[in-house]
């Protein structure tokens, strides 16, 4: 679709061509009632604000917006003590822990990255926006921002909306939109230092800020700076928790199938390596020897309890090595009274450094190996093996790491005025890009290692690689610290990979506050209309060694891909009725949007809401809403490579009857034959990766809810809103077994998406398998939000206290939309892929007297299963403990104004009462980060203003 038929279809060209008449292309700029929930001055009124901000792009001071929007201001940014965007947000109770700090570094490329994720359903999912704009991504393949880049001291206040907000900002704002709104206009001044330990030791944290800005042209232009410099130290497991070690093992006579027990591990794969031979286990001694493998007081089919054992935790990092360097500028200039210029200047440097895991597997060792003891010897001729197979975790060999730089830039020039009369307008063009550069650190090359381990004795005794491959050094893998240092350089390596990302986003709007009267004197109409042109571009190169597979992980392909969007906007706001009984204000809210995009085709958004006053105490107001999430360019265009994958043919017929009803007469339309018994002895092969042929998501979201401000309690308010949000045509990508098996169990015969990624050969044997991104999920959510504050003089000062809560009613995922029989409950879970509490809250509690500000925060979150709802109705008895314990952590903050010398001082303790977390959620995993894994810390800050 070309621009001009999206605008037909809006029904708004002559409005958007005076949109290309008046300025260049922007996006225009979300405006907000101000709000301050930390403000000592005019809480009351300010706190009235923020239950009401408006999160449309129309500029009424005075709007009223339907949408729940929770506002985290400044004062509530200090009071946290965090210098670091991410940590901070995460203390809202909207929102998840999906990435933090800790467990940022569990994924690839992703260390010390924070993104957003709004009501748990995944940072792709939430739309960020600096000053109403987008930012540029952080990853490769992705539109995730690393809101750790916006600049802490700089910000006056965040709006996080929730809902489907596409049509007001575009794509991405399925759960919502995380706002941030930096400081305007800044006059001064001002050093911010920062430094912060843990009490156990082994942690530190530093800052370091200059914010000054000045007006020039008398008072006509103003110009802002920010400068931040952020340090992490990093923080070892055996630093913090020693070295704990706790497994799941089946229990042989215990209430419970399974149960946590401490010092133990898996025994299959351990340090020193170790191996199966004629039903017996072995382990291997420090000089090379062997002896019975110790497997403890019991032991289930992997794991076992006081034995010889892995003990992973001991190279596990709590904590990434980080540093951040952040320049930001804004700048205004009024060419006249009726037309400004602005702009906006982004540049962060991040540097973060990672240690992991080293190279594991499993080893063959032949006879004639060279470090082959005479008891092994002996051991193997008894038993008359020519080989065995070690497991080993080779930590001797050096822990893997990912030591990266990252370089996000980001400028925005824009125009804003009047045009004529009530008629304004806003242009802008947005520009960034991300630039990363990782080095793979002791990456193992696979042929080197093996030639390494594969010694034997040459004719003249010495001990060489069989191999013969030249520098080849041999080395010994029988024993704790056996493996020569000069073999680990020699078949470790750094690989390198870089990234680039771009974004451009141009646009105009016109807006118009008094565009007619409405009837019965309720007030007047507003609107909004504009364009917007995106194009988002991401770049990867692999290291050559990783391009080919021939490093510890499989082989990795570059990828690139690109994508433009042109869309169009309307936004329109009614005041129905004024004044009446009952009514004190009614106001209708309405927007669509329009996309067109290269890659997808055709999106179309829509958003209604009614806000009803019925006096100054009580307002209602609801909404609905659709949303789109267009596929990020690493889902379309990341690439595709060859894997395998060992499951039964569900077609074979040892298989064919334990699937569903349906899955004999599949297998027959299939050309399965009655009787077939798969030959396959080796595993299945296919392709898994991107696919240029998804679709949008599309989102469906309601919220319902009131405001109560009784002019009685004064001092007081609280709103409760409701709200419900469905995806469906989420994105995910199956295994290979999954995409065979629902290609026969389908109720709808074989004309499914999974039989068309499955292809047999004249044999019927299945001969290859696509298990790529596909659009078959649905996952629903709902829940309740309560925000309250109560301001109140106490003695000589002033008490506040603000309360943000959240009620997770629902958080259902459906693997396969097509099948609404097969459901996972995830509320009130912690798993492996994420943890989704039923309650979240959030109390800050601040106490003004004279120059002395003291806050108590205090975060809280309900216990979770360790195993799905599923899994726990089906057997409540599985393992024990099956809960991971709630969270209730508290974080203290005392800060003293000297007034005449414009310096503030201040102290804190995060984690006041040395919450640890529980068992096996030591707060790297994607489920533990809404634990802390640092512990009780101290810190002590200043800021002085010249």
């Amino acid at each position: 679709m070309t621009k001009g038929s999206i605008l037909t279809r809006l029904g708004m060209a002559p409005c958007l061509l005076a949109i290309a008449c008046a300025a260049a292309l922007s996006a225009a700029p979300a405006m907000a009632q101000d709000s301050s929930s930390g403000q000592a001055k005019e809480a009351d009124a300010k706190r009235l604000e923020a239950v009401t901000v408006t999160g449309s792009r129309i500029s009424n001071p005075n709007a009223i917006s339907p949408t729940p929007i929770s506002v985290m201001t400044a004062d509530d940014i200090k009071a946290t003590g965090a210098t670091n965007v991410g940590d901070i947000m995460t203390r809202l109770p909207q929102l998840a822990s999906t990435f933090t700090m800790g467990n940022s570094t569990r994924f690839i490329g992703t260390a010390g990255v924070q993104p957003i994720d709004l009501r748990n359903l995944g940072t792709s999912r939430t739309l960020v926006l600096v000053n109403g704009r987008r930012f540029v991504g952080s990853s490769a393949g992705s539109t995730d921002v690393d809101v750790n880049l916006i600049p802490a001291d700089f910000i006056e206040r965040v709006e996080v909306i929730t809902g489907g907000a596409s049509a007001v900002y575009g794509a991405d704002a399925v759960s919502g939109v995380v706002n941030f709104i930096l400081k305007k206009n800044y006059q001064g001044a001002a050093v911010h230092v920062q430094y912060g330990s843990s009490e156990h030791g082994g942690y530190n944290q530093g800052f370091v800020s200059f914010t000054g800005g000045m007006n020039f042209a008398q008072n006509r232009g103003n110009v802002a700076v920010s400068v931040e410099h952020s340090t992490q130290g990093s923080l070892e497991f055996p630093d913090r928790f020693g070295h704990q070690a706790y497994r799941a093992i089946q229990t042989p006579n215990g209430p419970t199938d399974t149960a946590l027990f401490s010092n133990a591990g898996g025994y299959k794969t351990i340090n020193a390596g170790t191996f199966a031979l004629g039903g017996n286990r072995y382990v291997f001694n420090s000089d090379h020897s062997v002896r019975p493998q110790n497997l403890g007081t019991f032991h289930d089919s992997s794991g076992c309890v006081d034995c010889d054992r892995l003990d992973a935790n001991q190279v596990s990092q709590l904590q990434p090595r980080y540093g951040r360097t952040t320049v930001t500028a804004l700048g205004s200039f009024d060419i006249s009274p009726e037309h400004r210029l602005y702009a906006e200047g982004n540049y962060s440097r991040v540097n973060v450094k990672t240690f992991s895991q080293p190279a594991f597997g499993s080893y063959t060792i032949n006879r004639d190996n060279a470090y082959i003891t005479p008891d092994l010897a002996a051991l193997m001729d008894a038993n008359k093996a020519q080989s065995i197979t070690i497991g080993r975790f080779d930590v001797d060999a050096g822990r893997r790491g990912e030591d990266t730089r990252r370089d996000v830039a980001r400028l925005v020039l824009g125009a804003n005025g009047v045009i004529s009369g009530d008629w304004e307008y806003d242009a802008s063009v947005v520009y960034g890009t991300m630039d990363e550069t990782r080095h793979n650190l002791n990456n193992r090359i696979v042929d080197r290692f093996n030639d390494s381990i594969d010694a034997v004795r040459d004719p003249s005794g010495n001990i060489v690689c069989r191999s013969g491959v030249a520098g080849c050094i041999p080395t010994s893998i029988f024993g704790e610290g056996a493996i020569d240092p000069r073999a680990a350089r020699w078949f470790n390596t750094t690989t390198t990979t870089t990234s680039r990302l771009t974004q451009f986003v141009g646009g105009g709007s016109i807006t118009n506050n008094n565009l007619f009267a409405m009837p019965g004197d309720a007030g007047s109409a507003s609107m909004v209309a504009g364009v917007e042109f995106r194009r988002e571009s991401s770049k990867q190169i692999n290291d050559p060694l990783d391009r080919a597979g021939e490093t510890f992980l499989n082989a990795i392909p570059n990828s690139s891909g690109a994508y433009n969007v042109k869309e169009g906007y309307l936004e329109f706001v009614a005041p129905l009725l004024a004044d009446h009984t009952l009514v004190k204000n009614l106001t209708f809210d309405s927007a669509a949007r329009f996309s067109d995009y290269d890659s997808i085709g055709h999106t179309k958004t829509w958003r209604w809401g009614l806000d009803w006053a019925i006096d100054d105490n009580v307002r209602l107001r609801g909404t609905m809403s659709s949303a789109v999430r267009a596929p990020n360019i690493g889902e379309l265009y990341s690439g595709q490579s060859q894997n395998f994958a060992n499951f039964k043919d569900p077609c074979s017929i040892t298989e064919i009857n334990n699937g569903s009803s349906s899955r004999v007469a599949n297998c027959r339309a299939l050309g399965v034959p009655v009787g077939f018994d798969s030959a396959q002895a080796s595993s299945y092969k296919g392709l898994s990766g991107s696919n240029p042929n998804l679709k949008p998501e599309l989102g469906r979201t309601w919220t319902a809810g009131f405001v109560f401000t009784p002019t009685f309690i004064e001092g007081f308010g609280m709103n409760v809103d409701y709200w419900n949000i469905k995806l469906t045509n989420a994105i995910t990508q199956l295994d290979f077994a999954t995409v065979a098996q629902h290609c026969v169990d389908s109720s709808n015969g074989i004309n499914n998406v999974y039989c068309a990624n499955v292809t047999r050969g004249p044999d019927h044997e299945i001969s290859n398998i696509v298990a790529v991104n596909e659009n078959i999920a649905q996952l629903n959510t709902s829940g309740i939000d309560l925000g309250a504050y109560y301001t109140h003089e106490l003695g000589r000062g002033k008490l506040q206290l603000n309360l943000d809560l959240t009620k997770v009613i629902a958080y259902t995922e459906y693997p396969f939309q097509d099948d609404p029989t097969t459901t996972q409950q995830d509320n009130g879970t912690a798993t492996t892929a994420g943890a989704w509490p039923k309650w979240k809250a959030s109390l800050r509690t601040t106490y003004t007297l004279n120059n002395w500000v003291f806050n108590w925060n205090t975060r809280f979150f309900s216990r979770m299963l360790r195993v799905t709802n599923e899994s726990y109705k089906a057997n409540p008895t599985q393992t024990t403990p099956i809960y991971a314990s709630s969270g209730f952590f508290n974080d203290v903050r005392v800060s003293y104004d000297f007034t005449k010398a414009r310096l503030q001082v201040y102290g804190g303790i995060t984690n006041v009462f040395d919450r640890d977390p529980p068992v096996n959620f030591f707060g790297t995993g994607g489920a533990s980060g809404n634990y802390d894994n640092v512990g009780r810390a101290y810190y002590l800050g200043l800021n002085y203003q010249f």
